[in-house]
């Protein structure tokens, strides 16, 4: 086609409007509140036994339960950011702090523990991939609505907040305790959620 301005008229015809996409605060928000509901109920899938807040340690155990959670909405809110082309991503120094004192309760936690996992016979690999599951879905399809320049960063990133967010379920139905084979699974099972929701995702997200 030679008449430039008749093609331009012709695609501005078939154009539609852009819907503007929430503020990245809202999103979190918004997926949060959808993300643990549908977690928790999937956790109704697995066998497990509610925490026991009575136990000595359990002040240590909310420190961890507010970390993973406030971790997790930061790594949503940062794969959010980084999808959008022009917004600037929190950086790793505000991660830092989080994950040394994380670590920190659960090495202390790892020190108070006794030699013999009473809980050994429970998965908590399991369940952290059961209770991820309709969260890398609702995840995967908030990053959907904007696409990403950088895909494998906003996918990788979402995986691990809904790592955290699984983490922070897990907290509702494990022992105070933390033994090694726990932190064992805990870790194994972050780094396979974060790998699936880049592998499912990867189709969805990435701009064609």
């Amino acid at each position: 086609m030679t008449n430039h301005e008749l093609f331009i008229e012709k695609l501005s015809q078939q154009a539609l409007p852009v819907k503007r996409p929430w503020h990245t605060g809202w999103r979190v928000l918004a997926w949060t509140l959808m993300a643990l509901p549908c977690g928790w109920l999937t956790s109704l899938l697995v066998q497990r036994v509610a925490t026991d807040w009575s136990q000595s340690g359990s002040l240590v155990a909310t420190l961890q339960l507010s970390l993973t959670f406030i971790i997790g909405m930061m790594a949503t809110g940062n794969a959010f950011l980084i999808s959008i082309a022009g917004r600037r991503p929190l950086s790793w120094r505000w991660f830092a702090p989080l994950l040394v004192l994380w670590l920190g309760c659960v090495m202390f936690s790892l020190s108070q523990a006794s030699p013999v996992n009473p809980h050994a016979e429970a998965s908590c690999y399991t369940f952290m991939l059961v209770v991820s599951t309709p969260m890398i879905v609702l995840v995967i399809g908030y990053l959907r609505r904007t696409r990403s320049l950088h895909p494998l960063r906003s996918l990788a990133t979402a995986g691990a907040g809904v790592a955290f967010m699984a983490l922070t379920l897990l907290s509702f139905c494990h022992p105070i305790e933390v033994h090694p084979l726990d932190f064992a699974l805990h870790i194994a099972a972050i780094i396979t959620i974060v790998a699936f929701t880049v592998l499912l995702g990867w189709r969805w997200v990435m701009i064609r």
